[in-house]
């Protein structure tokens, strides 16, 4: 049976000849103190704690943590253990070391990127290892480390692992929290390149699976070389126009999708990678609400409960993730997905199948509102996997795409403008 669960676009979709694993290393992301107390607590409940059950290891290796350090760490660690699937261990390399700059909490990534692995949904797009694993079942690094987090040493920490908050203090188990997420795919490979004058996404030319959800408010992917060359200073302009959203298909967020860091003060190492939740152009400039994945963290802030929207992010990137609603298991049910793009129409859409449901013969209809057939042809998908509709002979209104063959049908509302 066909399944979507919404509409993404990345770099390539070559047609299904030979594709090799590769890996590479990515670079890491960077998290902020901001001097001023939030004195915010946003906590498990205690029946919540006591029903934690773990489907997933995460296993630490501490570089000079003092013991009271450790303690507060492992809190995040058996969060999240007990919210994401896997079968495979997720190992993390954590040091406690200074780090220059007063302001750096920590940084983190993970170890390695990996495209082209078996059982992911998408050839030529970078996954980092814990979720190349999870989704493939593999251990792909020799039991090597998937996740590197520095925490710096000369942070006013709090070590409180029960969300109590002190002024002038940093709750460590936030930023645990927070640490582990950048390691498990919540980052952008998108940056300003040529001094400040391009913008740019890639590593080694092909999106991380994160940047494939980035769009503008209109709906615009950022990755998508129709509209926004790769580098270029349209695309600069749009990564730094306070404007971004990911493109998260859980109804639940329909009429506001998550606000993705895209300050017009360009932040490396932060911009891109992390949720806004600030009201753009405020004068003052205050938070409307605290987010577990903001680009910097507040003193006396306790978030030791990672938010719907964050799992939901997590999740639309592939991670099987516990407690979420509508939340898929890839390694228990996989359900690989059509893309459709761009929805809205303006001259053409492209279809791109993933391997599973190519067939020598699918049928290609496009109808009207009313349920007529407008247009409809046999397509070779196995020999074409990816393959384009013209609409410039179709007025504004409502159509609908349907695909079918002997692996199920597919149909997709459109909208042409």
């Amino acid at each position: 049976m066909f399944f979507t669960r919404g509409v993404i676009l990345f770099f390539v979709l070559l047609p299904a000849l030979c594709f090799s694993q590769e890996s590479a290393v990515p670079e890491p992301v960077v998290c902020h103190a901001e001097e001023h107390d939030a004195f915010f607590q946003d906590l498990r409940e205690e029946s919540d704690k006591t029903r934690r059950v773990p489907t997933s290891t995460i296993d630490v290796t501490y570089t000079n943590f003092p013991d009271v350090a450790k303690t507060a760490f492992e809190e995040a660690v058996r969060i999240w253990e007990s919210l994401l699937i896997s079968n495979l261990p997720i190992r993390i390399n954590a040091k406690w070391e200074a780090i220059g700059g007063s302001t750096t909490l920590a940084f983190s990534g993970a170890t390695r990127i990996y495209r082209n692995v078996d059982n992911v949904p998408y050839r030529d797009v970078w996954y980092v290892g814990p979720l190349a694993e999870a989704i493939s079942g593999k251990d792909l690094n020799d039991g090597d480390f998937d996740i590197n987090i520095t925490l710096n040493s000369n942070t006013n920490w709090s070590y409180s692992t029960d969300g109590t908050t002190f002024s002038g203090k940093y709750d460590l188990v936030t930023i645990g929290l927070h640490e582990i997420a950048h390691g498990l795919g919540f980052s952008s490979s998108m940056k300003l390149i040529n001094n400040e004058s391009e913008g740019q996404w890639g590593q080694s030319s092909f999106p991380y699976i994160f940047d494939t959800f980035v769009q503008t408010e209109q709906g615009e992917l950022l990755i998508d070389k129709s509209t926004y060359l790769n580098p270029s200073q349209d695309l600069k302009e749009e990564m730094v126009s306070n404007s971004l959203v990911f493109n998260v298909t859980n109804a639940a967020y329909s009429g506001r999708k998550p606000e993705i860091y895209s300050p017009e003060d360009y932040k490396e190492g932060a911009s891109l990678s992390h949720i806004d939740f600030r009201e753009a152009n405020s004068s003052t400039d205050t938070p409307k609400a605290y987010s577990l994945m903001s680009p910097s963290i507040l003193s006396a802030l306790a978030i030791h409960q990672p938010s719907g929207e964050i799992l939901t992010i997590l999740n639309e990137i592939g991670w099987p993730v516990n407690n979420l609603e509508t939340f898929v298991v890839l390694g228990e049910e996989p359900k690989p997905k059509v893309l459709v793009f761009p929805n809205p129409v303006h001259n053409k859409i492209a279809i791109a199948l993933p391997e599973e449901l190519r067939s020598k013969s699918t049928e290609v209809s496009i109808l009207g509102n009313s349920g007529r057939v407008l247009f409809q042809y046999q397509k070779d998908t196995i020999l074409e996997p990816t393959f384009y509709i013209n609409f410039n002979n179709y007025s504004p209104g409502i159509y609908f795409l349907k695909l079918k063959s002997e692996k199920g049908q597919f149909t997709k509302k459109l909208v042409k403008r």
